[in-house]
């Protein structure tokens, strides 16, 4: 990790991009931390005591795992948004910004005066992004939205029970609110092209529940897309399944014809090898079942090392479950250089993700996520503040 904590990143294909994020939480962190990593220079404004993740899950002094996961290479300012006076501020890092994001639930920024209407109003090259739980109308649109709401809601907790008879399920990390992260900063940046070709930005709008319904349909939801007759086989979701072995599990896929070969041929099977039945796709998923129970069964007695060897010899896609506390480890993770140590004013030593799109030329600076405010002071300079100005601010309460 690369970079000083009390600088805008000088690298990256976003320098120069100034994003106020007034989000909380992690939909909009995640999609900020995917832009400050390509070097926009984020500043996160945070009520005083800091946003509430800070003291959730694994942590000390006041900084946890989750905030700085979701937090580094952005500049904290804290700011008592609900001070009469805070407009003004808030105003004025707008002013000097490209875009906003924030995820308050419906109606609460426009009641603070920082509402898209407003800002775009006043700045039209602002680019404004706003992250609803279920958009702006209908029966929710004003209840409180979190990942495990939008999943049951989504269809995806029905999609992660097990095809052959059990309860739905959640899937144990926050798939909706990174999926709305991702999404948002895509949008961000579409917005900031459409601002270079048109000279104007404009508000963006993204919802947990439409993000969470575009990442499940493509192949969540292939059974429930055609209304007219169709070839009715079982869903593309049913092969999302672990295989046992004799000491674990591992994951293995045949989607091409040499894949399905190559494990009939890795596992002996070579009687099954001329099945017209077995020779296409569609045929497989008609007639594989008995064929995959089967192997499943010869699975169980081997060793797991053994069925990825044999199974990766023949090109036939596989691996084995990797442990949590095993991951940083793995070869494969290690050889990609996926992962990178930092160290962390508070937390000391951290493994974290490297940024995954990499582009050519100089890495955007990164740094560790800060502490509430750590940047009021630098940043509000920047504005044009003096001195007495901040201190006055600070006195009455509005920035700390």
């Amino acid at each position: 990790m690369t970079g000083a904590r009390d600088e805008a990143a000088k690298n990256g294909p976003l320098a120069g991009v100034r994003i106020i994020d007034l989000t909380a939480n992690m939909s909009g962190p995640y999609a900020t931390v995917i832009l400050a990593e390509q070097g926009a220079d984020v500043i996160k404004v945070e009520p005083p005591g800091g946003e509430v993740i800070r003291r959730i899950g694994t942590g000390r002094d006041e900084m946890t795992a989750y905030f700085a996961n979701l937090n580094r290479t952005k500049r904290s300012v804290v700011i008592e948004l609900k001070h009469p006076a805070a407009a003004d501020v808030v105003r004025a890092l707008v002013a000097s910004a490209d875009v906003v994001i924030q995820n308050y639930r419906h109606g609460v920024a426009e009641a603070m005066g920082f509402g898209p209407g407003a800002l775009c109003a006043a700045f039209p090259k602002l680019v404004y992004l706003s992250i609803t739980g279920f958009g702006r109308t209908g029966p929710l649109s004003a209840q409180p939205a979190y990942d495990h709401v939008l999943q049951a809601l989504s269809g995806m907790a029905a999609r992660q029970a097990d095809p052959r008879g059990g309860p739905p399920a959640l899937v144990r990390h926050g798939i909706v609110d990174k999926t709305t992260g991702l999404m948002a900063s895509q949008a961000i940046v579409a917005g900031l092209l459409q601002r270079t070709r048109t000279g104007l930005g404009g508000p963006i709008e993204v919802s947990m529940l439409d993000a969470a319904l575009h990442f499940l349909w493509p192949d969540g939801m292939v059974n429930n897309t055609c209304l007219d007759p169709v070839d009715v086989l079982p869903p593309v979701a049913s092969g999302f399944r672990l295989n046992e072995t004799a000491d674990g599990y591992v994951a293995m896929i045949t989607v091409t014809d040499a894949q399905w070969k190559g494990m009939l041929a890795a596992l002996d099977r070579t009687a099954e090898l001329d099945d017209p039945d077995l020779a296409t796709p569609r045929g497989r998923m008609k007639h594989g079942g008995n064929t995959m129970r089967e192997v499943a069964a010869q699975l169980r007695q081997m060793p797991t090392a053994e069925v990825v060897s044999k199974l990766q010899a023949h090109d036939v896609p596989c691996s084995e479950v990797v442990s949590l506390d095993d991951l940083a480890a793995h070869p494969q993770v290690v050889a990609s250089e996926s992962l990178e140590e930092v160290v962390h004013p508070k937390l000391g030593r951290l493994v974290q993700p490297r940024p995954p799109a990499h582009f050519a030329g100089p890495e955007a600076s990164r740094w560790p996520a800060p502490d509430p405010g750590e940047h009021t002071d630098a940043v509000l300079t920047e504005l044009g503040m003096g001195n007495d100005e901040i201190a006055r601010l600070r006195a009455d309460g509005v920035v700390a």
